[in-house]
C-alpha cells in the first residue's frame, strides 16, 4: 500500500466527499450552494465609524469576496467527490466483468496464470471492493490508520462497519503477522469484524490464527467464487425477468442446493486440506458470511 503525500484542504475534502454515496455528495453540493448564494448574495453596504474612515464592519467586508467564491468552490468540491466515487464503481465492475471472462478461459485452457496477474494493487483493491459490493456491501475506499498504513477498503452493510487489508502478492503467501495488525486494527477501532485477501494464498499459521477471530481470509479461490457466484446470480435473474415477461414456462433445470444455516444457494467446492483433501463438498455462496455446507 502507497504511502500518500500531505494534502490539501481541498484535497481532503475530495476525499471526504468520494468516501459519500454519490447521491450524498450531490445533494451536499445543492444544500452548500443554496446556503453560500444566500449570504454571498446579499446587498453589503460599507459603513464607517463615525469620526473615522475605518469600517465598522471590517469582518463583512473581508468575508463578502470569500463567500462569493466558496459559494462555486464548495459545491464543485462535492460534485468532483461524486464523480470519482462514480468512477471508481464503474471500474470496479469493468475489472469484475473482465476478470470473469479471463478467469473462465483460462479454466478452459487450462492456463497457469491468473487474471490478477497483470493487475496493479489499485486495480485489484478495486476489484476487491466490487467483490464485496456485489454481495450487497456499501464500500468506501481508504480507511483508519493501521499498523502498515492503512485499512485498504471500508465496508458497510446493515450498520455494520467491517475492515478489509488487500495482499495482491503473486508468490509469496500472507503471513501471519498480516492477520495480527488487521486484528489489531479491528479491536482498536472497535468494528464488528475484517476480511484480508489476497490474490494467491495463506500459511498455515495464518489461518489458525484467524479461525477463532473475527476476521475471514479470502484467497484467490475464494474471490473467484464471490465474482463468478455474483455473475451466475445476475445472469439467473435476467433469465427469470425475461421469462416472467414472456410468459415462458422455465427450462427443466438442476435443483438449487440450498444452504443449510441460511437457505442461500450453494456451489461446489474443494476441499485443499485435511483428511478430505481433494472432495468436493458443497459451500455457501455467502461464505465467509455464512460457512454452512453440505456432502456431495
Amino acid at each position: 500500500m502507497a504511502r500518500k503525500r500531505r494534502q490539501s484542504a481541498a484535497e481532503d475534502m475530495i476525499d471526504i466527499a468520494a468516501k459519500l454515496p454519490y447521491w450524498v455528495s450531490l445533494i451536499l453540493a445543492l444544500i452548500s450552494y443554496l446556503v453560500l448564494h444566500h449570504y454571498a448574495d446579499r446587498p453589503f453596504q460599507l459603513e464607517n465609524v463615525p469620526g473615522s474612515n475605518v469600517p465598522a464592519n471590517l469582518t463583512g467586508l473581508m468575508l463578502h469576496p470569500l463567500l462569493s467564491a466558496m459559494q462555486y468552490l464548495i459545491p464543485m468540491i462535492f460534485v468532483f467527490g461524486a464523480g470519482v466515487s462514480a468512477l471508481k464503481a464503474f471500474r470496479g465492475r469493468n475489472l469484475a466483468q473482465k476478470y470473469v471472462s479471463t478467469s473462465i478461459h483460462q479454466t478452459r485452457t487450462r492456463a497457469t496464470t491468473k487474471p490478477t496477474d497483470d493487475m496493479s494493487w489499485q486495480q485489484f483493491e478495486l476489484l476487491v471492493g466490487q467483490a464485496f459490493r456485489q454481495q450487497g456491501y456499501r464500500v468506501i475506499d481508504g480507511g483508519e490508520e493501521g499498523a502498515d498504513g492503512g485499512v485498504d477498503v471500508h465496508l458497510k452493510k446493515d450498520g455494520q462497519t467491517f475492515f478489509v487489508q488487500c495482499k495482491h502478492w503473486k508468490a509469496k503467501s500472507v503471513g501471519v503477522s498480516v492477520v495480527r495488525e488487521l486484528y489489531g486494527v479491528i479491536a482498536g477501532a472497535g468494528v464488528e469484524g475484517g476480511f484480508v485477501v489476497t490474490s494467491g494464498n495463506f500459511t498455515e499459521e495464518a489461518e489458525a490464527f484467524a479461525r477463532d477471530k473475527r476476521i475471514s481470509l479470502l484467497d484467490g479461490k475464494a474471490l473467484d467464487d464471490m465474482l463468478l457466484h455474483a455473475k451466475i446470480s445476475l445472469a439467473e435473474g435476467a433469465l427469470k425477468a425475461s421469462q416472467h415477461t414472456a410468459k415462458v414456462p422455465p427450462s427443466t433445470t438442476t435443483p438449487v442446493v440450498r444452504c443449510p444455516s441460511c437457505s442461500s444457494s450453494m456451489v461446489k467446492r474443494k476441499a485443499r486440506r485435511g483428511a478430505n483433501a481433494g472432495q468436493e463438498f458443497w459451500g455457501c455462496s455467502q461464505f465467509p458470511k455464512c460457512r454452512g455446507i453440505r456432502s456431495i
